[in-house]
């Protein structure tokens, strides 16, 4: 005998034909993807963050290193670079000359051309200001470093030599401090040391002795 379908009947039968949701449905999984992305944008922005520090970094490490081998393939010591050496690394807001600017508005590399000496000091590298809200010191506040033609750095400047207060930077070393606005936790960490090799800390917020570092 044939069962006869009421209208009722007729359009949950309709429903479950054409694979629709109910409005319970649909904002059940409206719910649920609210919650996902509340918890996914945060930390695809943090991801962010980390990457676009994490390359600032590696710019000024290749500078430093830039400089490093430039004083070493030329092999001079030449005057006409400041303080004696044969590549230097300078802080620089317009990206042609010495500023002593903060690091954070960029930075230059120079060198000696070892066939006319006497031109002085030409361009080698020019790096623009880091993005906003990001910092970057050196505590010595040197802005300036350069090196000699055996690759280590000059030690002319009295504040490198200076002894350093518990957990500062150590003699005869530059050590720099990236921040960004998460605060120090988050803070990346340079040292130089007095043969020239630019170090990273592999720690975020720390110093390569394990101790916080602090963000100005």
């Amino acid at each position: 005998m044939t069962r006869r379908l009421s209208h009722r009947d007729a359009r949950r039968e309709h429903r479950r034909a054409t694979g629709g949701f109910t409005l319970i449905e649909l904002l059940v999984t409206i719910v649920v993807l609210s919650i996902l992305l509340g918890l996914a944008v945060p930390a695809f922005h943090s991801l962010m963050q980390n990457d676009q520090q994490w390359v600032q970094t590696n710019n000024l490490i290749l500078s430093l290193n830039a400089a490093r081998s430039e004083a070493i393939k030329n092999d001079t010591t030449s005057a006409a670079i400041a303080g004696g050496g044969g590549a230097q690394i300078c802080t620089s807001n317009d990206g042609v000359a010495c500023t002593g600017t903060p690091w954070n508005q960029g930075w230059i590399v120079l060198g000696i051309d070892p066939a006319n000496p006497q031109r002085g000091a030409k361009r080698l590298q020019a790096v623009g200001a880091l993005p906003a809200g990001t910092t970057l010191t050196e505590a010595n506040n040197n802005r300036s470093l350069t090196f000699l033609s055996n690759g280590t750095l000059n030690t002319a400047p009295t504040a490198l030599v200076q002894p350093p207060a518990t957990g500062a930077c150590p003699p005869a070393r530059v050590c720099f401090t990236m921040c960004d606005a998460r605060g120090p936790a988050f803070a990346r960490y340079l040292q130089v040391t007095l043969m020239g090799r630019a170090v990273a800390s592999p720690t975020l917020g720390q110093d390569l002795n394990q101790m916080a570092l602090a963000c100005p």
